[in-house]
């Protein structure tokens, strides 16, 4: 019972804590404030009109109100940082048509100075970068699907480390997949 009356008292103090704040809120805004004097006008002023509910009292019956519980522990979903290699980002759609592009994508994989995911994702998207459609990749990006199942084949063996070497797996599964689907 002891833990009953504590939430009771807990809530209850909550809420007089709360109205407490609401009725010191509405004292410190009905205050006038200072108006500075402007030169007569032609017009009259208008009339303010406000909107605002009248102050509301606790319940007759405060203890009744069911004990909310504690704190969610879920946590807003956070978006994802900025990319810290947009370039590579950007080059990863010409990754198997374009050696330049290509060079500057092994570089950013390559980088221990860039976040496991963000070189992940770079690897990871291998299979949905860069194509005619990036929704539904057609029979004419075959040769792109090809070429990077070989970029992956002649990388895999050197990645620089675990997370590289998942992201290539993961690629390398999604690519035969699509070329699966796609009819080759």
């Amino acid at each position: 019972m002891p833990n009953v009356m504590n939430s009771r008292a807990s809530f209850w103090m909550v809420g007089v804590t709360a109205v407490v704040m609401a009725a010191g809120l509405m004292v410190l805004f009905q205050q006038p404030a200072e108006v500075k004097t402007a030169p007569a006008q032609a017009t009259p002023p208008k009339a303010v009109v406000t909107t605002q509910p009248p102050a509301t009292e606790l319940p007759p019956r405060f203890d009744l109100l069911s004990d909310p519980g504690p704190p969610s522990s879920k946590l807003p979903k956070q978006s994802k940082p900025p990319l810290q290699d947009p370039a590579a980002r950007a080059a990863l759609k010409l990754v198997g048509v374009d050696t330049a592009a290509e060079q500057i994508w092994l570089e950013a994989i390559n980088n221990p100075n860039l976040p496991k995911q963000e070189r992940s994702d770079l690897i990871e998207d291998l299979n949905e970068e860069g194509f005619s459609n990036r929704k539904q990749p057609t029979r004419a990006d075959l040769p792109i699907i090809g070429a990077r199942l070989k970029l992956i084949e002649r990388l895999m063996p050197e990645a620089v480390d675990e997370t590289n070497l998942d992201a290539f797996g993961e690629a390398r599964k999604d690519l035969i997949n699509l070329r699966a689907k796609l009819g080759q």
